[in-house]
């Protein structure tokens, strides 16, 4: 996610709901931006200065704007609600980083508390053992060696497994089943769904390029094969909750035939966006309480170890007194 891009959606989308042209609109955010995205909007603004449709423009930077972002930006200069779909991207990027942040909150003091161990933990053996710098040195890589060797490893599954395929889907099922963060991700691959949906059908995209699109954005391989019956049961000329799956909680399914029967499929879309990221950053604040306490135990099983390796420092240093 590029920074900055969520505000500068915001800022575009109020000021093209205030009746201003979208050429001045983009005149007037980019140069408040910075870097990479202020070279992107500098391009924007050139490319429709001489008529080049915005979603056309976003799709000559990939690297910025995203399919997703070109999507519902082409449908919305289609249906007229361009401001209205910026402003749904913006509340989109601002949910993400939230998550975000939280679950970098929640890594911020086990981080802090395993590097002071590493450092203290050794010491008193250190200073015993007569002040040699090298195994010092050694048992402090020794013990953040624990905790980042498992770390490097998860972060080079998770990055360089295929997106699609037996792979992602293992991993995203294994995923599933972490205590605490299983439920939280589940809760944000249903959010993510629906959002994405609401989002794409308020900007006027058919409704099953919606399900195939919003299926795409779930993040989690696992959850998305549950929603992919509805794209083919609407192919089908079937009720789009018909193709959905039954392993879905009842009180995610029932809204969504209550919609189709009243044909507000985009509204309760968005209350199910909403009340399943409620959910998912509770679950995800609930992760960044209990992970601290993991690493308190990890840390104390630790400090037991080294006391024991001091004691046996200080029995031998008495042995060799008699």
């Amino acid at each position: 996610m590029v920074k900055g891009l969520g505000p500068a959606y915001y800022n575009l989308s109020t000021l093209l709901d205030a009746g201003v042209p979208l050429l001045r609109s983009l005149r007037t955010v980019g140069p408040g931006l910075k870097g990479p995205l202020q070279q992107a909007f500098e391009q924007l603004t050139e490319a429709i200065s001489k008529g080049t449709p915005l979603a056309e423009a976003m799709g000559m930077r990939p690297g910025i704007f995203v399919r997703l972002d070109i999507m519902i930006i082409h449908a919305a200069e289609t249906s007229g609600n361009l401001g209205e779909a910026l402003g749904l991207l913006a509340k989109w990027y601002e949910f993400s980083q939230r998550v975000r942040r939280r679950i970098l909150a929640g890594l911020a003091l086990p981080i802090v508390l395993i590097h002071l161990t590493a450092l203290i933990a050794p010491f008193p053996a250190f200073v015993l053992g007569g002040w040699y710098k090298g195994p010092y040195i050694f048992s402090v890589l020794g013990i953040l060696s624990l905790f980042y060797v498992p770390a490097a490893i998860i972060v080079a599954i998770m990055r360089f497994t295929p997106q699609s395929g037996p792979a992602r889907k293992t991993l995203d099922h294994v995923s599933l089943r972490i205590p605490v963060l299983g439920k939280a991700l589940y809760k944000l691959a249903l959010s993510r769904y629906s959002w994405v949906f609401h989002m794409l059908t308020k900007a006027g995209v058919p409704i099953i390029e919606c399900t195939e699109i919003a299926v795409s954005c779930t993040g989690n391989a696992v959850v998305a094969d549950l929603f992919k019956p509805a794209s083919a049961s609407v192919k089908a000329g079937n009720l789009f909750s018909q193709g959905l799956s039954t392993k879905l909680p009842p009180e995610f399914l029932e809204p969504w035939r209550i919609a189709e029967e009243t044909g507000s499929l985009d509204e309760v879309a968005k209350r199910l966006a909403e009340a399943n990221a409620e959910a998912a950053e509770f679950w995800f604040g609930e992760f960044a309480r209990w992970l601290p306490r993991v690493v308190y135990f990890l840390v104390c099983l630790l400090m037991v170890y080294y006391i024991l390796k001091l004691a046996a420092i200080a029995m031998t240093g008495v042995s060799g007194l008699r």
